[in-house]
């Protein structure tokens, strides 16, 4: 009765095989789950059917023997569910690499540090900030901040140049720095 069953199958009978994808269906869509955990319900059943339109094309390849056919369909559908989840995995692993790759590509497109367009933004904004701050500073505290930080000079030398203690010019650079601080705090 078996051997008749893939003799059957094998000659085309498609009841046979009709019956054979009822009987059959469950459990190998229960076996493809257990690969497909993760996958949804849709791919067991995707893999399943083509496993038994595989089994149905190649039908007269068959062996008579029913315990090949079980093996057949359990290795159609083991196959498939590793082809799938090797698949999946590439392509994770493609898009987690080509995601970090737009990061550091759009990080170094916004860094000042690697783009010279916003590097000339950014240094034009923060001088203008800059400019406005030392505004509002007082006339001596903006003359001895300038000729620390822009010309260089040491606290000696701005009080020989400008006629004044060297702890006036002290206090001034500590005014000076503490209100700039305050001021550029929110930059």
């Amino acid at each position: 009765m078996q051997q008749s069953l893939i003799s059957r199958l094998k000659s085309g009978d498609r009841e046979v095989f009709n019956e054979l994808c009822r009987s059959r269906y469950v459990s190998l869509l229960a076996y493809a789950r257990i690969f497909l955990a993760g996958a949804g319900r849709g791919w067991a059943e995707d893999i399943v059917q083509d496993v038994l339109f595989g089994l149905w094309q190649n039908r007269r390849t068959l062996r008579d023997d029913e315990g090949e056919l079980q093996a057949y369909l359990l290795r159609g559908v083991y196959n498939r569910c590793m082809n799938y989840v090797n698949r999946a995995r590439r392509a994770k692993q493609y898009g987690d690499y080509y995601e970090a790759r737009i990061v550091s590509m759009m990080a170094d497109c916004w860094s000042p540090d690697s783009n010279p367009v916003i590097r000339s933004v950014f240094d034009t904004d923060l001088r203008d900030i800059i400019s406005e701050a030392l505004g509002k500073l007082s006339p001596r505290c903006r003359e001895v901040f300038t000729l620390s930080y822009i010309d260089n000079l040491s606290n000696r030398e701005i009080s020989e140049r400008l006629g004044i203690s060297l702890s006036t010019v002290e206090n001034h650079m500590y005014l000076a720095l503490r209100q700039l601080r305050n001021q550029l705090a929110g930059v």
